[in-house]
């Protein structure tokens, strides 16, 4: 009888290939999604990393290496209290949720995880399979559920001639939106009551220039009802952002926007530092009101 080596007909099992998104999620959207759980792990990880330094330094003797070992301590969370080594903290190869709401209590992240402690010797391997699971195999279904609704519309393989970044830029616009004094009196629309000469709508564009990236973020969701520009910037916005004069306003009075059709009502203030201010405080409060 032939063995499966001997056998001309048989093909050995291929290695199965990594998700599609597989290297797409880095450890900076691990951090913005769950940033929490990503801190301790950085944490963990760092040990990890100084105790293979010390165990591989040929200048310190074996005394010099055991002091050194057991000063690798994790900050207590309490902020006051002592610091905790990682076997103190009762952690297994397991992912627990903060909720039971999705029917489960834990998975191991490897065979017989349950069983398996963290220590500072396989500390690094957790650190790996936790963010593996979290990013990548403990979302599987809902990402090809994703891959998968996204073809319905769009051909994904068509997106394969950009980067990840110009993929954001066309899907998600720009995230850091910026522009000149140039881009705000090329492309906006003074109106009623204000022209692109006007000492108002002057002040209105050094405000807008000298605004932060939060600053303009919050800016165009007030205005626009989105944080962000499409590819192209103000010059691709449509409609065009309008400002007009707000009628019987005086110093005290706060900006006020039709954001459906990027409509700016704004008080001719007396200063550049009131109309800041101003703006700066309507575009922190949120409210809907027909008019």
């Amino acid at each position: 009888m032939k063995t499966p080596s001997q056998s001309s007909s048989w093909t050995p099992p291929k290695p199965k290939p990594p998700a599609w998104y597989h290297g797409i999620l880095t450890w900076d959207d691990f951090q913005l999604v769950n940033p929490h759980r990503a801190k301790f792990l950085k944490e963990v990880k760092e040990l990890a990393v100084k105790r293979r330094q010390i165990l591989s330094s040929k200048s310190l003797s074996e005394d010099e290496k055991n002091t050194r070992l057991q000063d690798l301590m994790l900050r207590n969370p309490l902020g006051s209290g002592p610091p905790l080594c990682i076997e103190d903290l009762g952690l297994n190869f397991q992912f627990c949720p903060s909720s039971k709401v999705h029917g489960f209590s834990a998975v191991d992240l490897k065979p017989n995880g349950d069983d398996e402690m963290v220590t500072m010797e396989n500390a690094e391997e957790y650190v790996e399979l936790m963010f593996d699971f979290c990013m990548h195999t403990g979302i599987q279904k809902q990402m090809e559920a994703f891959r998968d609704g996204f073809n319905r519309v769009f051909p994904m393989e068509k997106l394969s001639s950009f980067s990840h970044k110009e993929v954001q830029m066309i899907l998600c616009g720009n995230q850091s939106p910026s522009w000149t004094s140039e881009d705000i009196v090329n492309y906006t629309e003074p109106k009623l009551g204000y022209t692109r000469d006007s000492p108002g709508f002057v002040r209105f564009v050094r405000v807008l220039c000298g605004m932060s990236s939060d600053e303009r973020k919050a800016f165009l969701q007030f205005t626009t009802g989105c944080s962000t520009l499409p590819p192209g910037g103000l010059a691709n916005l449509h409609p065009r952002l309008t400002i007009v004069r707000k009628v019987d306003a005086t110093d005290s009075s706060y900006p006020s926007v039709n954001t459906c059709v990027h409509y700016l009502k704004l008080p001719e203030y007396s200063s550049e530092d009131i109309m800041r201010e101003r703006l700066l405080a309507a575009t922190m409060e949120k409210g809907f009101h027909l008019n």
